[in-house]
């Protein structure tokens, strides 16, 4: 099966290809099971090779590192590696939701037949705005599948900075059409909202105000 592409999102790839959409952990969540092992293995090392030499506190130190970090790297290799987040294959006809880390993200946790998708949509943030009134810096798009009991599900988040906006939402909308044309469902892409001219201009506005009433003052 030839991988037509890879969307990055949120700490997470999707691999579209032919006949299935995965979103599976991003090679960069690799580096903590990486690491993770490394140090269980030369935990392992130290008992191995330098049992007589070593004080027996740090024996046992060594030995409590190996039996609770052995297990979690090889979890989290095995989830990083194999596991999915979601999951869409042509051929089942089905939409699933993977179980998380320690179910190593094979696991069925959700599964939602292609006749019970109402639609898939993308929703952002953009307009949202701090308590101060200032819109936020970052921007989220949401890639969600809704289902026909108006249940939602999200597929995929992207996040970017507002002046690269426009990226993340073609990022999205993209995702959001891959899906929607393998499950043959209704798709509603999201749009950026275009600023007012006067709302940009204003403040220029009342800044060349500013300067003139300063002007006069000094004269």
């Amino acid at each position: 099966m030839a991988v037509i592409e890879r969307i990055p999102v949120q700490r997470a790839v999707a691999v579209i290809r032919d006949d299935s959409i995965a979103v599976r952990p991003g090679r960069a969540q690799l580096v903590a099971p990486l690491i993770q092992a490394a140090i269980t293995t030369g935990a392992v090392a130290l008992i191995v090779f330098l049992f007589d030499a070593l004080p027996f506190w740090l024996l046992i130190a060594a030995l409590l590192v190996s039996l609770v970090m052995g297990p979690v790297s090889v979890l989290g290799l095995v989830y990083n590696i194999y596991g999915n987040e979601f999951l869409i294959e042509r051929e089942k006809q089905s939409a699933r939701w993977q179980q998380g880390f320690l179910g190593l993200g094979i696991g069925t946790a959700e599964l939602v037949p292609f006749w019970r998708i109402a639609r898939i949509e993308v929703v952002s943030d953009e307009e949202d705005e701090l308590a101060s009134g200032q819109q936020q810096d970052v921007v989220q798009f949401e890639v969600r599948l809704v289902k026909d009991n108006d249940r939602e599900f999200e597929i995929a988040t992207i996040a970017s900075a507002r002046p690269l906006a426009d990226e993340g939402l073609e990022r999205a909308n993209r995702l959001a059409s891959h899906v929607a044309e393998m499950t043959g469902a209704e798709v509603q892409l999201a749009s950026l909202v275009e600023p007012e001219p006067e709302a940009v201009a204003a403040p220029a506005r009342r800044r060349r105000r500013r300067i003139t009433r300063a002007r006069e003052a000094r004269s």
